[in-house]
């Protein structure tokens, strides 16, 4: 959908998370990852292939992820181009509910950064108990 069909909708009163969800979807759904504990008791070949498919996964993820704050941020540019647009005193309430969408868009920005901030730190904790295993290829562990 185009942006005139994002402003008539913001414009039209349904400005917020609503809108979030029809213009750019859902955010993409983070990776599963095996615990710390999982991968010290899983054999070095097992081990070594979740880390890997971990990366992997994440990887692809972030793409989507990429994809989606695009969205987002195209939304809260958008807000700022229409707001400019608009009288203070005749489109007060016009004002709020683009503001409203540029809040809720920023919102849901900052929640894949946390989630994306959480993602990396389980891969880390994967990567740093397949590192200490004795049994298995270390040339993939950081130095």
């Amino acid at each position: 959908m185009g942006y005139r069909m994002l402003l008539a909708f913001l414009m039209l009163g349904g400005a917020g998370t609503p809108a979030l969800a029809e213009f750019c979807g859902s955010p993409p759904i983070a990776p599963v990852l095996a615990s710390a504990d999982e991968m010290k008791q899983k054999s070095a070949r097992d081990a070594a292939t979740a880390k890997h498919d971990a990366f992997v996964e994440i990887r692809t993820w972030q793409s989507d992820l990429k994809t989606y704050r695009a969205c987002l941020v195209n939304i809260v540019n958008q807000n700022k181009r229409d707001i400019a647009t608009l009288d203070p005193v005749k489109d007060a309430d016009k004002i709020k509910g683009v503001q409203s969408s540029a809040k809720a868009a920023n919102h849901a920005y900052d929640a894949t950064v946390d989630m994306e901030e959480r993602v990396v730190n389980e891969f880390h904790a994967v990567q740093a108990a397949y590192c200490a295993r004795t049994d298995v290829d270390k040339s993939s562990c950081p130095k």
